[in-house]
């Protein structure tokens, strides 16, 4: 009797496992998806009001304008006394990157980017969005999420729909972290408790080819924050094209 309990265990345990480590499946939408970039760093003192404000976000408005936002940390305020652990440079060189896109020479924090291009007046450029006319999507993404205790595994794959897109895209696959308290303890913020929304934690990228039928496989080891998502953006003649989130 006790050897067929031990059996029956194992197997509802198994069986259990095995669902678990099913994968989940998700796509973008038929329609545009925008992404939203703040640059931002807990040693400048501008910050925290651009981070409160992407924070505050209504999620009404965010499904009107289509738009998913993350922050990006960079490390160029770390020499004035405080390091900021969220930040890396691999963010620093996005950043330029974009501004060098665009004829820019100089980098700052709060910066915002929707799509790759730079936004002064993100509150002008996020209403317009909410009131413009959505656009169909260039570009289908699908992926196919595995996790377990120690991993994060993303199979990608994309479907161009609209004409106009590179031969091949760059796809990014970013996990954020939400409800993030900080205390600032040196540098122009010393005293202050931050607190922290969409931060980006670990960013991978890689080539894709809209000419060859492939998928392309992203692992992500876990670390003992808790991970709110991933967000995957593709870009397209240095421009972002689609986005999509995946809750976790």
């Amino acid at each position: 009797m006790k050897t067929l309990l031990a059996i029956s265990l194992l197997i509802i345990s198994a069986i259990t496992n095995a669902q678990n480590n099913a994968p989940h499946y998700f796509e973008s939408k038929p329609h545009k998806t925008n992404l939203l970039e703040l640059y931002t760093s807990e040693g400048c003192s501008s910050c925290p009001p651009a981070e409160k404000w992407l924070a505050r976000i209504p999620q009404q408005l965010m499904d009107k304008s289509a738009i998913i936002p993350l922050a990006f940390h960079v490390t160029y305020w770390d020499y004035i006394g405080w390091k900021d652990k969220f930040a890396s440079q691999q963010y620093d060189q996005r950043q330029r990157k974009m501004v060098l896109q665009e004829g820019g020479r100089t980098v700052y924090t709060p910066q915002f980017f929707i799509n790759s291009r730079t936004q002064r007046g993100i509150d002008r450029a996020i209403s317009k969005l909410a009131r413009s006319e959505k656009q169909p999507s260039s570009i289908m993404i699908k992926a196919a999420v595995t996790e377990t205790d120690q991993k994060l595994n993303i199979n990608l794959s994309l479907k161009q729909l609209l004409k106009g897109l590179d031969k091949v895209v760059r796809v990014n696959v970013a996990t954020y972290e939400n409800d993030i308290r900080s205390v600032i303890e040196a540098g122009e913020n010393e005293g202050r408790v931050s607190h922290h929304q969409y931060v980006v934690r670990e960013l991978k990228t890689a080539l894709m080819s809209l000419e060859v039928a492939q998928g392309r496989q992203f692992e992500f080891t876990k670390k003992p924050n808790k991970w709110a998502g991933v967000v995957i953006y593709v870009e397209s003649a240095n421009q972002v094209v689609e986005a999509l989130r995946i809750p976790l």
